[in-house]
C-alpha cells in the first residue's frame, strides 16, 4: 500500500521506489547503514517490468470511472436519493468540451418539519473528467453564485458534497414531474372581469398548475401570500422556457401568445395560498 501511494505521490519515481526497497532490503541484511554504489547505480537499467507498468497512468483498458477518462459528447443524467435528498442532475457536453446543465432537488427533513427545494443551472468546461464550472444556486428566495470543480464520468457524477449515479434521462425526468405535478388547471375570468384570486392549498412534494390564455403584449401581474410564508411560483412561457422562478410577486408584459403555466409550491413542507391573477 505505501508503495502505490508513493507511485501517485511521485509520479515518475521508478527509481525513488527502487532506491527504497533495496535500502530496506540492505538495513534488512546488514548492520551497516552504507549502501553499496553497485546498488545505487543499477536499479534503473534493472528494473523489472512488473515494477514499472503498473505506474503508468493512461490506458487503453481504463474504466469509465477511472480519473482521466474523456467523455464523448452528449447528454448525461444522473440522480441522488437518500432520507433527506431528492435530486436529479442533467449534462451536456459538446465537442468541444463545453458543459452547460440543471439540478432540480428536494430537500426535507421530516423531524424537523423541515421541506425546501432548490435549482441549480451550470456553465463551464470539462478537461478529462474534471468539470470547473460556474453554478447559479436558486434556494427560496435566495440566489447564490459559486465556482466549483466536479468530477463527470459516464456511470457518476460528484460534486464533492453528494455523489450522484447514472440515471435514465427519459423516465429521470418524467417520473419526477408525474410524483411532483398535478393536472393543470384553466383559470377563468367571472364576466367583465380581469382578474381572479386562487385559494388553495399544496402538501409537500407536489405542485399546483394553473393555465392562463394570454396574448403577446398583455401585462400579467401575480402575487402569492401563504399563511406559513412559504409558497412561490414559476412562470412558463408557451415554448416551455421559465421566465421566472420562486417568486411572491410578478408583473411582466408577455412575449407571445399562447397558454402561460404558473406553477406553485412550498419552499418547506405544507402551504395554505392565495393566488392573485390579472392580466391587462
Amino acid at each position: 500500500m505505501l508503495q502505490i501511494m508513493i507511485n501517485k505521490l511521485l509520479f515518475p519515481g521508478a527509481v525513488v521506489i527502487s532506491f527504497l526497497y533495496l535500502t530496506g532490503c540492505g538495513e534488512t541484511n546488514s548492520n551497516s547503514v552504507t549502501v553499496s554504489p553497485t546498488v545505487t547505480s543499477s536499479p534503473v537499467a534493472s528494473a523489472q517490468p512488473d515494477t514499472v507498468t503498473p505506474i503508468s497512468q493512461t490506458s487503453p483498458t481504463t474504466s469509465p470511472d477511472k480519473a482521466g477518462k474523456k467523455l464523448a459528447p452528449g447528454t448525461y443524467c444522473y440522480s441522488a436519493k437518500t432520507k433527506t435528498l431528492d435530486a436529479n442532475a442533467k449534462i451536456n457536453i459538446s465537442a468541444s468540451n463545453k458543459v452547460n446543465g440543471t439540478v432540480q432537488a428536494t430537500i426535507q427533513n421530516p423531524a424537523e418539519s423541515y421541506y425546501t427545494s432548490y435549482n441549480q443551472t451550470l456553465t463551464g468546461e470539462l478537461a478529462a473528467d474534471k468539470a470547473k464550472l460556474k453554478i447559479v444556486t436558486k434556494i427560496e428566495n435566495d440566489t447564490q453564485n459559486t465556482q466549483e470543480t466536479w468530477t463527470i464520468t459516464e456511470s457518476k457524477l460528484n460534486t464533492g458534497r453528494e455523489t450522484f449515479t447514472k440515471a435514465n434521462c427519459t423516465t429521470a425526468t418524467s417520473d419526477k414531474e408525474a410524483t411532483a405535478t398535478r393536472k393543470p388547471v384553466r383559470v377563468n375570468f367571472a364576466s367583465g372581469a380581469n382578474s381572479t384570486t386562487i385559494k388553495q392549498s399544496v402538501i409537500r412534494g407536489e405542485r399546483d398548475t394553473y393555465l392562463l390564455g394570454a396574448k403577446q403584449r398583455q401585462q400579467m401581474n401575480l402575487k402569492i401570500t401563504s399563511l406559513e410564508k412559504n409558497a412561490v411560483f414559476d412562470v412558463i412561457a408557451p415554448d416551455g422556457k421559465t421566465i421566472k422562478q420562486e417568486a411572491t410577486i410578478w408583473s411582466r408584459k408577455l412575449p407571445e401568445n399562447g397558454d402561460y403555466q404558473i406553477v406553485v409550491g412550498g419552499t418547506r413542507g405544507n402551504a395554505t395560498y392565495e393566488l392573485t391573477v390579472e392580466i391587462k
